[in-house]
């Protein structure tokens, strides 16, 4: 059995690598008529306004599990508002192969998704990017987003000010040559980024109602995840053209395309899965409105991230063999 703290996961992936595993990964989830992924929804146990939570994935050649707890009030105390860890078995007899940080995992999962839609839906010239929401998930959104193409300059903005100049330090230190700001509010980001992505777990959105603000841009969504949770205001659905998601679980789990549909705004049709360009080949052409892409996650590509990340690790040493 092999072992991987978060240091020697981060010390194993690529950025590029673990994209190109997330298209891969999306292309299984949308096939569900290949038999080749067992993979049903979250199982979420709460308690004391605390949850748990329980995420199966199943292949052939693979059998995982991720679990996680989320605490709200951990990071007013110092502490991760998200621990948990990723358990990976043997699909031909269920031989416990691997343990894994769950925490690391999900940040680098989420953001190659993040960074795959910006890759996938983004012009190749595009050279500003903005980031609404600063906790751990802004900065891995950042830095896969600015694998994918080559940003010059980086806009952030959070409710808390402090916050995003915490996060413009970090991604400073990372970033040599892009130039990152802090931004009032999200109109102001919005108004100087051709890419925006948010971070947030905000039940109402965070963008502003301003129409014709979003015109020509490209947005990435990974923030609301819950029916209650909305990041997008009604005036964007007025103006979006495409709406692109991770999978079709999307529908019905994040409050960001419930809503809308619900009201009429968005079209049901208007809506596809991202891997659906990858399966044709074909590239997005953007129009004058608009395009988002919403990701709520699901399990494959926990497993396929932490696949591509274990071969690495054992390959690099990074990890540690042992037996139960």
């Amino acid at each position: 059995m092999f072992l991987m703290n978060s240091t020697g996961m981060l010390a194993s992936f690529s950025c590029n690598e673990l994209m190109d595993t997330a298209a891969e990964a999306m292309k299984a989830a949308n096939s569900p008529e290949s038999g080749e992924i067992t993979a049903p929804l979250r199982t979420t146990v709460k308690r004391d306004g605390n949850s748990l939570l329980l995420m199966p994935c199943l292949t052939n050649e693979t059998w995982a599990l991720k679990v996680l707890t989320l605490f709200p009030g951990n990071p007013g105390k110092g502490r991760p508002f998200l621990n948990g860890l990723v358990l990976l078995f043997e699909g031909e007899d269920g031989t416990p192969s691997a343990v894994m940080d769950g925490r690391i995992l999900t940040a680098l999962r989420t953001g190659s998704v993040g960074g795959l839609g910006v890759r996938a839906l983004s012009g190749p010239d595009v050279k500003s990017l903005g980031i609404i929401g600063a906790g751990a998930q802004g900065y891995w959104q950042v830095r896969f987003a600015c694998a994918a193409r080559p940003f010059t300059r980086v806009f952030i903005c959070d409710v808390k000010r402090e916050n995003a100049e915490s996060l413009s330090n970090k991604l400073r230190g990372d970033l040599h040559d892009v130039e990152i700001r802090v931004c009032g509010d999200a109109a102001e980001l919005v108004s100087m980024s051709e890419v925006i992505m948010t971070a947030t777990t905000s039940r109402s959105p965070v963008l502003p109602e301003k129409p014709g603000l979003f015109r020509d841009r490209c947005f990435v969504g990974i923030g609301s995840y819950t029916p209650d949770m909305r990041e997008y205001p009604d005036c964007f659905f007025d103006e979006v053209k495409t709406v692109f998601v991770d999978t079709l679980h999307a529908l019905s789990e994040t409050g960001d395309l419930i809503d809308p549909i619900n009201s009429g705004i968005l079209k049901r049709e208007t809506v596809r899965p991202l891997s659906s360009l990858f399966s044709s080949g074909s590239g997005f052409v953007s129009g004058e409105g608009p395009v988002l892409f919403k990701s709520v996650g699901v399990s494959v590509f926990d497993l396929y991230a932490a696949k591509n990340i274990l071969a690495a690790g054992r390959r690099l040493g990074e990890g540690i063999e042992f037996t139960l």
